[in-house]
């Protein structure tokens, strides 16, 4: 069975990323996202980390195999690189800060690269952190972030030095995310490791998971790079250097089908984007995204999307 065509996984990319101010916000309200962007209720994965303030509503997180609800007035915190969805529960609104490293590390090099960021997103245990209003420990980064709201969403064309305000609240979320750490208690620090000083020795089982969601990545990534080609179980197994046993529960776990369904499911939405936006033929399009067989492309493609791939461009 092929997978919901709202579950496939991609690399969201920030196109504010070569600015000279890289922060992305997005502004969720009632399933649209302004501005639109790729990873928007689909799994995805980014180099950024992210803050999520709910205004309004349930949102539902699910990142890798672990799944939360949050409410209004929360914030969840997702780690680069982690695996991640985001779906309304119910009529919602969120803001959502995509927030490259750089702009927290001061300059490449820093003390506080290596210190205050890096043992943070580099921690073999956290791919993420849910803040509930009710949870007082979590108060102080709740105050912060709901500052930096206030600031991004309340200024104006008018507001002087904006990107200065909003960098040096950033800066405040986050000490008071790291401060909060340094407040755990001591059976939490033997569960998730100290993160002053650079990184504790943590039990085997959290290495192993790390080292599982890095090849989840390095498989998918493997697939968008080469479904193009004819490509087996084995060659995407050996992206990761697994087993094709290995390869299948992997899938298995993480985005609920075989790699064969993720493959197919993901040529048919490449095309579906060819078609879209581009002149190409139906042959074309089939071939380029590794069909051998136009007829078999046409069956596979009216099975997923209900249409053939002709009335699909039409209906564009």
């Amino acid at each position: 069975m092929m997978i919901e065509k709202d579950v496939i996984p991609v690399y969201s990319h920030n196109p504010y990323d070569a600015t000279r101010f890289p922060l992305l916000v997005l502004d969720v309200k009632r399933q649209v996202c302004k501005p639109y962007n790729e990873g928007f209720r689909v799994f995805h994965w980014h180099d950024e980390i992210q803050f999520v303030y709910i205004l309004q509503g349930i949102v539902h997180f699910h990142i890798y195999d672990k799944e939360e609800d949050l409410r209004a007035g929360d914030c969840m915190f997702i780690n680069q690189a982690a695996l991640h969805q985001i779906m309304e529960k119910e009529d919602c609104h969120y803001h959502s800060y995509i927030i490259p490293l750089r702009l927290l590390s001061f300059f490449p090099g820093s003390m506080m690269e290596e210190r205050d960021v890096g043992s943070v997103v580099n921690h073999p245990f956290l791919t993420h952190f849910a803040m509930r209003r009710e949870d007082e420990k979590c108060e102080s980064i709740l105050e912060e972030v709901r500052e930096l709201d206030q600031i991004y969403f309340n200024a104006s064309e008018h507001t002087d030095h904006l990107e200065y305000r909003i960098s040096i609240q950033l800066v405040k979320v986050w000490l008071a995310f790291l401060e909060q750490f340094s407040n755990i208690s001591e059976k939490e620090r033997e569960v998730m490791g100290k993160w002053a000083g650079g990184l504790k020795t943590v039990s085997p089982g959290w290495y192993e998971n790390a080292q599982s969601h890095k090849r989840i990545r390095t498989l998918l990534s493997f697939v968008h790079e080469n479904y193009g080609k004819d490509i087996s179980l084995n060659d995407i197994a050996g992206a990761a250097n697994i087993s094709a046993t290995e390869c299948q529960r992997c899938f298995r776990a993480y985005v609920q089908c075989s790699p064969y369904q993720y493959l197919m499911r993901y040529r048919l939405d490449r095309s579906a984007v060819m078609l879209r936006d581009s002149d190409e033929t139906v042959t074309e399009i089939a071939m380029n995204v590794g069909f051998h067989s136009v007829s078999s492309y046409i069956k596979y493609f009216k099975k997923f999307y209900g249409m053939t791939p002709v009335k699909y461009r039409q209906n564009k």
